[in-house]
């Protein structure tokens, strides 16, 4: 039970930017937007969601360098799904034409099983805006979305390369990441094997290791709205 007295379900979520076969893009505020209906309809149904939210959603919402994405993948829900988030997910595809997986299960593959919860994620912000929480949403840190980013090593897809790029790009910067070697022992502190075994997330790094700039870093997270 939660303080509030109300039953949570847990569960892990994120944009993961893989291809769709039908629906829209959308941007912030309609992910914020979407979030706001869930967290209505958990409490109608006197439940607390907690999302964790990956890919290319956390940085749309969490950072100043991304600004849309495609869908939500989600894990560790109990399955089949309660009926009323089921209808709510529904909904808000049918109303905004989006992919109607747009909230999905395809995230917990891709996850590391070292990564903790209370120390490799931050609390974005909670839903709906102003009153008492229904879902809850937290983002991982700019460490753990770096390692994300290079075990999935998708820079030469020619769809996805040039945002991967961007986004590998600006997460080092936000992170404080000095030079490669630095790169690949946060990949390897979240994935053992692909660290061990980064032949490739190398010669990746030396060719799209950004310049140095007399810019900021990139801001990551901003947390809330």
């Amino acid at each position: 039970m939660s303080k509030a007295g109300l039953p949570h379900i847990l569960c892990k979520v994120g944009l993961w930017d893989r291809d769709m076969s039908s629906g829209r893009a959308f941007d912030r505020d309609q992910l914020l937007a979407a979030f706001d209906r869930i967290g209505e309809a958990a409490l109608a149904n006197e439940t607390v969601l907690e999302f964790a939210v990956y890919g290319g959603a956390a940085l749309m919402l969490a950072s100043r360098f991304r600004f849309a994405t495609e869908d939500a993948d989600i894990g560790e829900l109990p399955s089949p799904w309660p009926d009323w988030l089921t209808g709510v997910i529904g909904d808000i595809a049918r109303e905004n034409d989006w992919s109607s997986d747009w909230l999905n299960e395809d995230v917990q593959f891709h996850l590391s099983q070292i990564a903790d919860h209370a120390v490799d994620h931050m609390e974005f912000s909670s839903f709906p805006a102003g009153g008492r929480p229904g879902l809850r949403v937290f983002v991982p840190t700019a460490e753990y979305m770096l390692a994300l980013k290079l075990k999935a090593s998708r820079i030469n897809d020619p769809a996805k390369g040039p945002q991967e790029t961007l986004d590998i790009q600006n997460l080092i910067r936000a992170a404080g990441i000095g030079d490669v070697e630095e790169a690949v022992a946060v990949l390897a502190k979240f994935f053992p094997k692909s660290g061990a075994d980064a032949a490739k997330q190398r010669f990746l790094l030396r060719h799209i290791w950004p310049e140095e700039s007399s810019d900021d870093a990139p801001e990551y997270p901003v947390l809330g709205r």
